[in-house]
């Protein structure tokens, strides 16, 4: 009787065992995700999660819930990242490179992202595009060169985020333009766009795809794109190459989760990214703002950021040091 008793519990055990364990990995996810965009509200990351919203809670058949969490220069919402529960319900959409350059500037203590965890990567961009008022008198690079030239330290120019890739690319340019400038650091785009069109600052240095509405609507005019060639939807405006001020340079943006995200949760959430990546509305609506959809499963994700790293890595440690 005891012997039955005890093969009976050990079964229960089993059953109860089995249940939860088969559960978690099949049925993720049975709650809302949670999606954090370490950026300002209207900021490109929060526009790309809007539209990726959709067709990934088609493929996951559950809810995603944007929050922006802009604050400390990207720290609180990735730390909120670091924070959470590895079990799939919280993560978060970032311009992956910039951890890199605000970890030289010392605005983390670690390389964040070789402790997250890569979950895919949806879009690439050209990263530099720089733009002024289309009321501005500067008309042309040459234009803004030459008004700096005349006013040492006088113009100032507008970004997201103090010591990341964006006042690198201020420095570069403006370094090889010969000429000197003030960077004033914003907590997103959407800021750094409102100060433009008040007048706060004359020129800001933003990513294309952040840029293209108000080119496209006359709000603004560019003076140059970090692309490899002129973009289609906006030919009148020179490329970093052709001005002499700069390389290409691309930015992508990239799914991640909390550290030891299990292997089971990643691959489920890695497929239906990748599926939502395909929808044709999608799509279409990503490439109208100069992003270029471009899946990466984890692995790739975490080799590209390891690539800019290297590549850019020596010079923001010179840069900030």
């Amino acid at each position: 009787m005891k012997e039955t008793k005890r093969m009976i519990f050990s079964l229960g055990l089993f059953l109860a065992f089995g249940v939860v364990t088969s559960g978690f990995a099949g049925t993720f996810p049975e709650k809302p995700i949670r999606l954090i965009s370490p950026y300002s509200p209207g900021g490109m990351i929060e526009v790309l999660g809007r539209l990726i919203q959709a067709p990934l809670e088609k493929e996951l058949g559950t809810k995603i819930f944007m929050e922006c969490i802009p604050a400390g220069t990207t720290k609180v919402g990735t730390m909120e990242t670091m924070k959470a529960k590895p079990d799939g319900y919280t993560l978060i959409l970032m311009s992956d490179p910039s951890w890199v350059g605000y970890y030289y500037s010392k605005t983390y203590d670690v390389k964040v992202w070789e402790k997250l965890t890569p979950v895919a990567n949806i879009t690439i961009e050209p990263y530099g595009f720089v733009e002024v008022r289309s009321e501005s008198a500067y008309k042309t690079w040459a234009d803004l060169v030459k008004a700096a030239k005349e006013n040492p330290g006088k113009l100032s120019c507008g970004g997201p985020g103090a010591g990341g890739m964006m006042e690198l690319i201020f420095n570069d340019i403006t370094r090889a333009a010969g000429v000197e400038c003030k960077y004033v650091p914003f907590a997103g785009g959407a800021p750094s766009k409102t100060a433009l069109l008040g007048g706060h600052i004359d020129f800001r240095t933003i990513t294309a795809t952040e840029a293209i509405a108000m080119v496209q609507s006359g709000q603004t005019r560019g003076l140059a794109v970090s692309s490899g060639k002129r973009l289609p939807l906006i030919p009148d405006v020179p490329t970093f190459k052709e001005l002499g001020i700069g390389e290409e340079l691309w930015i992508s943006r990239s799914f991640w989760g909390p550290p030891n995200l299990p292997a089971n949760v990643t691959n489920i959430l890695t497929r239906a990214i990748e599926k939502a990546s395909q929808d044709p509305e999608f799509i279409r609506l990503a490439e109208k703002l100069l992003l270029t959809v471009e899946f990466r499963p984890p692995n790739r994700v975490k080799e590209e950021l390891k690539i800019f790293d290297t590549k850019f890595g020596p010079k923001l440690a010179v840069f900030y040091k």
